[in-house]
């Protein structure tokens, strides 16, 4: 478990950030929905719920509303399992669903031991370094020769975001204190990819 000190350093860094999207946010950029603090199976279906009857109203392609439903589940899931608790079973993370005129964007971030950033590097850059066409039958691969993990987990919410969002998905990972980064991610859905 993370010391008080390291906490704070971490509570600080994702509460900037936060605070950042918010200030950036125009009559052209507007936010859908938002979330700070912990994460839960049930704060997820709250916010999926609000983002897909927000998309309906909104009259978006159903080909959107599942692209983007989709991710945010990915996203919203991987705070919950990978994300690491700052003090007992809580977590400081965030994410952020902003639309503008040319499609919605969703950004989110949580912390991480130090200690496993070389190797989800490795695994996102993998990703991103293998063609489209070829993540499709990654997928595949990994769902009828699942490898579970210690936590009972399959490793499939990474490649399912790289592959859903394309060229609409960035990362960054930056150190926050001497044993703790933070995981950034920001994913794009356009809608000339709907169109």
């Amino acid at each position: 478990m993370i010391d008080q000190k390291e906490y704070e350093i971490c509570c600080n860094e994702i509460l900037s950030e936060y605070q950042q999207i918010k200030s950036l946010l125009t009559k052209n950029n507007v936010a859908i929905c938002q979330h700070i603090g912990s994460f839960s199976q049930d704060i997820l279906i709250s916010i999926v719920s609000l983002v897909e009857r927000t998309l309906i109203q909104n009259g978006e392609p159903v080909r959107l509303q599942k692209r983007l439903s989709y991710l945010i589940i990915e996203c919203i899931q991987n705070i919950i399992f990978h994300s690491d608790k700052l003090t007992g079973e809580d977590q400081l993370a965030y994410v952020f669903v902003t639309k503008n005129k040319t499609g919605y964007t969703i950004n989110a971030a949580n912390s991480l031991e130090s200690k496993n950033i070389k190797s989800l590097e490795k695994k996102i850059n993998g990703f991103l370094d293998v063609k489209r066409d070829i993540l499709a039958s990654l997928f595949t691969n990994k769902i009828q020769q699942p490898k579970i993990d210690d936590l009972g987990h399959g490793g499939l919410g990474l490649l399912t975001m790289v592959s859903k969002s394309g060229k609409g998905f960035r990362y960054e990972i930056t150190k926050a204190s001497q044993n703790y980064a933070i995981f950034h991610l920001e994913l794009k859905v356009k809608y000339k990819n709907f169109r």
